[in-house]
């Protein structure tokens, strides 16, 4: 009985990422045929609309939202929104968390967040490394005594929360790591129980 318990829990393991990923796309369909379906049967004449044009109005909405960040006009208007929510207390603290947690990770395929890297410490005089990601080597613009010439900002998770923290280190002081980013962040978020192997090693500028 412990043999087959063991074996699915490991079946359990191997779905469950894929069911939840598959639960999350079904929910967003669905809520966009629900909602934007609900409205253009009303705006539309009867008999008119069609199952799944409230999905194709999602996806168009969309698009247009994408191109429309692009007009000067659009993101000046963004720009007044966005002061306007920093002048209120509350909805300055979540607002402000909810971009920074979104754009961290919009921000992960540029360049410098690629790269893996450990950081070598010490903890009750023993040695040991943890896994970070290089999120800045240029300081220029910030305000001074942020980070100088020759020192990289590194972000370091923490394992099983959303959360971490960013310290200004020498480029000497991290060794790059032969990982993916997305691989080494499910190593730290899990606590080491998931790897992988690399896939092109990382190099710090």
């Amino acid at each position: 009985m412990k043999r087959l318990g063991n074996i699915m829990f490991q079946g359990l393991v191997a779905m469950l990422p894929a069911l939840l990923t598959l639960y999350i796309l079904f929910w967003l369909v669905s809520s966009a045929e629900t909602v934007l379906g609900g409205l253009l049967k009303l705006l539309l004449p009867a008999g008119w609309y069609i199952p799944g044009m409230g999905i194709l109005a999602g996806l168009v909405v969309t698009f247009l939202c994408g191109l429309a960040l692009n007009a000067f006009l659009v993101r000046r208007l963004l720009g007044l929104g966005e002061k306007l929510a920093d002048s209120i207390p509350l909805v300055k603290n979540l607002y402000g968390s909810l971009k920074d947690f979104i754009g961290f990770f919009a921000k992960q395929k540029e360049s410098q967040f690629n790269q893996v890297v450990t950081l070598d410490l010490e903890f009750g005089g023993k040695p040991m490394r943890m896994i970070g990601f290089v999120t800045r080597s240029d300081f220029s613009g910030l305000p001074e005594g942020i980070g100088t010439e020759g020192e990289i900002a590194v972000y370091l998770p923490l394992s099983y929360q959303i959360g971490g923290c960013t310290v200004i280190v020498p480029r000497s002081s991290v060794t790059p790591v032969n990982i993916s980013t997305h691989r080494a962040m499910g190593f730290v978020v899990t606590g080491g129980m998931t790897a992988d192997k690399g896939q092109n090693a990382s190099t710090v500028p």
